[in-house]
């Protein structure tokens, strides 16, 4: 073999050996390839598993709230109208104790409420097993809210005495009146879930500060179906004098004892009436002494109005 013939071989076999391990080169490669390749998809699949349990147990989770929140509104639905239904048999309770017309009768009501006065006042209420009647405004506030529930549970009679007790307010014209009417209307029952249906005009029916004429008024009243009460008697807290609890308590009794057999006794409940809370105890003695039945407003309850609703047509 020439030496030429050699170095051909030679050159043959370097080639055989470089393609060689180019060849292990690649396939390594393709390997390496194919096993991070594995190794994604198989941490994919593992994450799209979990993924996939995530969204189910969410989608449990909303089912179950959605479950719980109609649960929840029909428990409540249900309360509300127990809540109704228990308050039309108290009603009928109330309206059974005027089967006796010769008794003397005597209506406490509050204006002006709910304040922490009006705690003091259920409390005593609760403690001589008396029902009176709150015409309340649209005072604001979690604790208002609870009194405004407590005086309905508790049997009392939930009046409306306007939104805002703004006379220039309510008494704008009669669009403003209606709107004023239909907001605490509201305003109750969204807390109380009662749509009070007795209305006290601030200032009463006889006022003389509205600017809208009071018939008008009236007669929005007696076409939307609600009666308003004035009061016959009041222990004068409201005239602005500083009175003690004794005082307004011998007010009242002078006032109730010259309105005949059907009082209604106008007195307040507002933060700043806290002789009005104290003097209650000692009122509600001396009115069950002199032989006064203690009644909440009903529609039993003879109407005491300044101005007579069968005055306007």
């Amino acid at each position: 073999m020439t030496r030429q013939e050699e170095r051909i071989r030679a050159r043959r076999r370097q080639r055989r050996k470089q393609a060689m391990m180019v060849r292990r080169i690649l396939f390594s490669v393709c390997l390496l390839i194919i096993l991070g390749l594995c190794i994604y998809g198989y941490r994919n699949h593992k994450r799209v598993q979990t993924l996939g349990g995530k969204i189910d147990r969410l989608e449990q989770q909303l089912k179950q709230n959605k479950t719980d929140r109609e649960n929840l509104r029909k428990e409540l639905d249900d309360l509300q109208k127990e809540l109704q239904e228990k308050q039309k048999e108290l009603e009928k309770i109330q309206a059974a104790l005027y089967d006796d017309p010769e008794k003397p009768n005597v209506y406490l009501t509050f204006d002006d409420g709910p304040s922490a006065n009006t705690d003091s006042i259920l409390d005593t209420l609760a403690a001589n097993n008396v029902r009176a009647t709150f015409f309340c405004i649209a005072q604001k506030g979690e604790a208002n809210q609870k009194r405004y529930q407590r005086i309905v549970s508790e049997g009392h009679t939930l009046g409306m005495h306007s939104y805002t007790h703004v006379y220039r307010t309510v008494y704008a014209d009669l669009e403003s009146f209606e709107k004023d009417v239909t907001g605490i209307s509201d305003y109750l029952y969204q807390i109380t879930g009662v749509r009070p249906k007795y209305y006290r005009f601030p200032g009463g029916s006889s006022n003389t500060v509205s600017k809208v004429p009071m018939k008008e008024c009236i007669r929005y009243l007696n076409q939307s179906g609600l009666t308003y009460f004035d009061w016959n008697a009041q222990n004068d807290d409201a005239t602005g004098k500083s009175y003690t609890a004794d005082q307004l308590v011998e007010h009242a009794l002078r006032n109730v004892k010259a309105a005949g057999s059907n009082v209604v006794l106008l007195m307040h409940d507002e933060q700043t009436k806290t002789a009005t809370a104290e003097s209650l105890p000692k009122l509600i003695k001396q009115l069950k002494n002199a032989g006064y039945d203690i009644l909440p407003i009903t529609d039993k309850t003879p109407l005491v109005q300044h101005v007579s609703k069968d005055s306007v047509s």
